[in-house]
């Protein structure tokens, strides 16, 4: 048998051999408890025993994250990229998912192209990280759309013609149907109405010219068609999106499962049933059941961040049927791709 080993003194300071060990298995005990800020402590005094362990990095890391210290836990991650601590793409992933949560969607697309561009993704990850760089995109776009819906313009007269059909500049396109909300619109009138009926043209597009009517109280019926599907309606009476009956209920199911479990995964979510329901307006989501589109957007969620599920958990978990999480899950993902497409 191995003697005992003793511990060693050096002036008035007593080092106790594996220390750094034992400090990483009292952090665990709290991670595995979910108490992230208790362990804190002990991986921040085991990192000094063992400043080049990347498993108690990674831990406290994961400590700062799950506790709500995003800018800690960035701080701490770009470390260790920067002296070259642990599994670089594990590293890098880690980065991405705290730059998300900080919604630093421009650096998490700078970011990915990067490793792109030098051809330094490994094959096992390449969806992964394609799909993290589309959502990025996404939500970079819907940013700058939400800068150009509401602007402050000075009041004028609207041009003799908008060119919705045939825009020479869709970004320009945009500013001046955002510009409406404070213009006569007589002139244009007809083409929006024109516009709003045909088959073609983007669904964002016909939204905000929606609310453009509604904003200048527009009482007379206008035809709106979209993804397929067509219904009368009159602007001055329409809905506020932030009012959504659906849109309260989903959100509500998926705070009830995510916001204690994972509030990063219930941000994007939510984020996602905003854009969505921006796309299909005044159209609703062609379902009743709330606890299968709540699944719907779970799943949808999980894949963008390549983590693991069934159908058959999900059902579990919201207690609805699995052919109809998959319909509904299907039927979002096609909206998802009409998502900010001008951009």
């Amino acid at each position: 048998m191995k003697k005992r080993e003793r511990a060693r003194k050096d002036g008035n300071v007593v080092f106790f051999p594996h220390l750094e060990k034992r400090l990483f298995e009292k952090g665990l005990d709290f991670i595995q408890r979910k108490q992230f800020r208790e362990a804190l402590p002990y991986f921040e005094e085991a990192k000094k025993h063992d400043p080049e362990n990347s498993d108690i990095w990674f831990a406290l890391v994961l400590a700062y994250y799950e506790s709500g210290a995003y800018e800690k836990a960035k701080e701490y991650t770009e470390e260790m990229l920067r002296v070259g601590i642990g599994e670089y793409f594990q590293t890098v992933d880690m980065l991405i998912m705290v730059l998300v949560q900080l919604q630093e969607y421009n650096r998490v697309v700078h970011t990915i192209e990067v490793l792109f561009e030098e051809h330094e993704v490994p094959v096992e990850k390449y969806d992964h990280f394609k799909r993290l760089l589309d959502f990025s995109r996404r939500m970079v776009d819907a940013k700058e759309e939400e800068q150009l819906i509401e602007p402050e313009y000075e009041k004028e007269v609207a041009p003799q013609s908008l060119n919705l059909f045939d825009p020479k500049d869709e970004k320009e396109l945009l500013l001046q149907v955002a510009n409406l909300a404070h213009q006569n619109i007589q002139p244009v009138l007809g083409e929006i109405r024109n516009y709003l009926q045909s088959s073609d043209g983007q669904p964002f597009i016909k939204t905000m010219l929606l609310h453009v009517l509604k904003e200048h109280q527009y009482h007379d019926q206008v035809t709106v068609t979209k993804l397929s599907s067509s219904m009368e309606v009159t602007p001055k009476e329409l809905y506020d999106l932030r009012e959504h009956p659906q849109k309260i209920e989903v959100s509500k199911i998926l705070a009830e499962q995510l916001e204690q479990e994972n509030p990063t995964l219930l941000e994007q979510a939510i984020s996602l049933i905003d854009r969505h329901l921006f796309i299909l307006y005044p159209f609703h989501y062609p379902t009743s059941d709330m606890r299968a589109l709540a699944a719907a957007y779970h799943i949808l969620v999980l894949m963008f961040f390549a983590q693991d599920y069934t159908i058959e958990e999900m059902s579990d978990v919201y207690q609805s049927s699995q052919q109809d999480i998959e319909t509904l899950l299907r039927y979002i993902q096609e909206i998802e791709e009409f998502s900010y497409p001008i951009i």
